[in-house]
């Protein structure tokens, strides 16, 4: 007969995980989102392995768009970093008003994560030809 309920969400001996060292997680500079040590990383990997990609489509009535994307989480993981990014350079803008428009203005302008683990692959591939 059992004295306490079963519970699979909290197992009765939890080992410890060891700890993991990370690189920083931001991006001090604000010039690009890439420059980011987490986002060189991901899309390091990205270039060796490319992630899974699939068309998206929107319909608009008669019109609509069609367009490719990365998908899996290194893609969402890139995702979060260009956001994170963002938000800090929206931030740097609310707290300092015109002058520091510029920082916003070029993340918005910067490339996507899809644009980003196209280009690191073409480097990589370009790497490998020369070498």
């Amino acid at each position: 007969m059992a004295t306490r309920a079963l519970s699979i969400i909290v197992p009765d001996a939890a080992t410890p995980a060891a700890p993991v060292a990370l690189p920083r997680p931001t991006n001090d500079n604000l010039a690009s989102w890439t420059a980011d040590p987490r986002a060189k990383l991901l899309l390091a990997s990205c270039a060796a392995h490319p992630p899974l990609g699939e068309w998206k489509r929107e319909r608009f009535g008669f019109s609509g768009r069609e367009w490719f994307e990365y998908i899996g989480y290194r893609a969402e993981a890139l995702t979060a970093i260009r956001d994170e990014h963002g938000q800090r350079a929206l931030d740097l803008y609310y707290a300092e008003g015109d002058p520091a428009y510029a920082v916003f203005a070029l993340h918005c302008q910067s490339s996507s994560v899809t644009d980003a683990i196209d280009a690191a692959a073409e480097a990589a591939l370009a790497a490998q030809m020369e070498g």
